[in-house]
């Protein structure tokens, strides 16, 4: 009877402890949407070729994907084959593929305009947004 009770208690603090982990993965991509837009728009105002916001947004686009694969993967950590719960674990085990798809795009599209240092620096964006998250105060 205490096993049963214990295997309950474990499993209310599994599923909120998915929860907190959840409301985290949603700030940092929404932090790295947030950084992006913002020095996108700095970019805008400050560069006279609008080909380096175009690169920077398609960076920080594959950036702000990235970043969501990788929470994805994070939160499937831990788990065993048999859970139920762990869905779209998928995107997270491909998440070098926003990375690779990166790098061959702008090299495909390098002749009409597309720059390779703002679109991997809009790449990086995520880190950005994942040292803010770092420094945020938890208070749960």
């Amino acid at each position: 009877m205490a096993a049963q009770f214990e295997a309950k208690q474990d499993a209310g603090v599994k599923a909120e402890n998915k929860e907190k982990f959840a409301k985290r993965r949603l700030a940092l991509v929404s932090d790295t949407v947030y950084f992006s837009v913002l020095i996108a728009c700095l970019l805008w105002l400050v560069s006279s070729n609008p080909f380096v916001t175009i690169s920077y947004l398609f960076g920080a686009m594959s950036g702000t994907a990235y970043s969501y694969g990788l929470g994805k993967y994070v939160e499937t950590i831990g788990g065993s084959i048999d859970d139920t719960e762990i869905e779209g674990a998928g995107i997270g085990q491909a998440r070098f593929a926003f990375l690779i798809l990166l790098f061959v795009v702008v090299g495909k599209f390098r002749d009409q305009g597309l720059l390779e240092i703002p679109s991997i620096m809009g790449f990086f964006t995520y880190q950005l947004s994942s040292l803010g998250q770092g420094l945020k105060e938890i208070d749960d």
